[in-house]
């Protein structure tokens, strides 16, 4: 009977494991991770986790329910490898157990990076696993203050679930502009604005010398001899690849592990997905890591159907999404160089669709609290629909009538 080995029980693993199944495999699957809990989605981890009243009842975001690796005879296995032979198929846990295999997927993900040359200390957080949350979620009770190191999603998807929570926040920024590769500048001084109207302090251009602990919490000295005290902190700089088993194991790693079109990686017979997968994407076919919940589905259940001897691309339209404050804001494409205009459809103050057009087409869309028409617009984007910018940014006109006019 065949084996399938899955390292990494996030939600890329776990959604590949029911793909396998789901897909008629009947062999054996064995889903190893190293947290000692079942498969969950993340992006709860720094909103609804981190804000609900009752401790006992502010974590739901489990992938599958807790009978369905028994139910569907999928080994769940709560322990890590250490040890990949690539020739051999074996692999090694921590636990020194081994597991012989014939196919592997790796699904590693990624882990927060941390302050270099930053002491460890009972009041800096990082906040990437279920583990973490629980941690900040305890530190939060009876805080009155927190400073964000990181101006990206994360940073600012914690900070507006701490002023929820009636904690002061300051968001600590290198850059001078907040998330200033992934978002148009107009709209990253929109979302600046209402973090400030909701209370939200920054720090822009800050560059961090030290970390020190001080009175029940954390002394920050900055560049320019000033410093400032808070009650704790949460470094939101990013994640790294979860790839030196791969490297060790003899895999071509680089920002990850790479793979091609089909997931399959430089060794055959093993596939990567999700934060820890490098694949080559778009036209020109450079390489790329893509860090979103979307990216960790798709790309799972692509790899998973190849692995079961299909032969299916992984050709994504990027999409990712963000909750904050009564914001639920929306992206498509990837802000990826200059465009020729900028349109927007703006129905009110907190509904509106932004485009970025080149050459007539939408390249890049962005929608607050309007995720009907950011739909509508996914088809103009992969067929690179010819538009009219001036009726596309009339809100009266439909864009299934726009859609009509482009294809008649």
């Amino acid at each position: 009977m065949e084996t399938i080995l899955i390292i990494g029980a996030g939600q890329a693993g776990g959604r590949a494991a029911e793909t396998l199944r789901a897909q008629g495999f009947d062999g054996s699957i064995v889903l190893a991770g190293d947290e000692q809990h079942r498969p969950y989605e993340r992006p709860a981890l720094s909103k609804t986790m981190l804000t609900a009243i009752d401790d006992n009842d502010c974590f739901d975001a489990w992938l599958h329910s807790s009978d369905f690796y028994e139910t569907s005879n999928i080994d769940w296995i709560a322990d890590s490898v250490e040890l990949l032979d690539v020739m051999h198929r074996t692999a090694t846990f921590r636990s020194g157990r081994s597991v012989r295999f014939d196919k592997c997927l790796i699904t590693t993900g990624g882990r927060a990076r941390r302050l270099p040359g930053t002491p460890d200390s009972r009041h800096v957080f990082t906040l990437r696993t279920l583990q973490d949350a629980m941690r900040v979620r305890e530190r939060m009770a009876g805080a009155r203050s927190v400073a964000v190191i990181g101006g990206g999603f994360l940073g600012l998807e914690f900070a507006a679930s701490a002023r929820a929570r009636g904690i002061d926040v300051t968001v600590v920024e290198a850059a001078e502009q907040l998330l200033g590769r992934a978002l148009p500048r107009e709209f990253s001084q929109r979302l600046r604005a209402k973090h400030e109207q909701n209370g939200v302090r920054f720090m822009l251009g800050a560059k961090l010398i030290s970390t020190t602990e001080e009175a029940g919490g954390v002394n920050l000295r900055f560049e320019g001899n000033t410093s400032e005290r808070f009650d704790f902190v949460v470094v939101a700089i990013g994640q790294e690849p979860n790839e030196s088993l791969a490297r060790a194991s003899g895999l071509e790693t680089g920002n990850g592990i790479h793979v091609d079109a089909h997931c399959e990686t430089s060794v055959a017979g093993f596939y990567a997905a999700g934060d820890c997968a490098n694949f080559p994407f778009g036209a020109s076919g450079r390489r790329l890591r893509l860090e979103s919940w979307q990216n960790a589905q798709d790309q799972a259940i692509v790899a998973a159907r190849n692995m079961l001897g299909e032969s299916v691309e992984y050709r994504p339209n990027p999409w990712f999404w963000t909750d904050q404050y009564d914001w639920n804001v929306q992206m498509l494409g990837m802000l990826d160089g200059p465009m020729d205009q900028w349109i927007e459809r703006r129905t009110s103050i907190d509904k509106t669709l932004l485009m970025g057009l080149r050459d007539n087409a939408i390249a890049y869309a962005l929608a607050v609290n309007n995720g009907g028409e950011l739909r509508a617009i996914r088809r103009f984007v992969e067929q690179a629909t010819q538009v009219d910018p001036e009726a596309l940014a009339d809100p009266s006109v439909k864009l299934r009538q726009l859609e009509r006019q482009a294809h008649s």
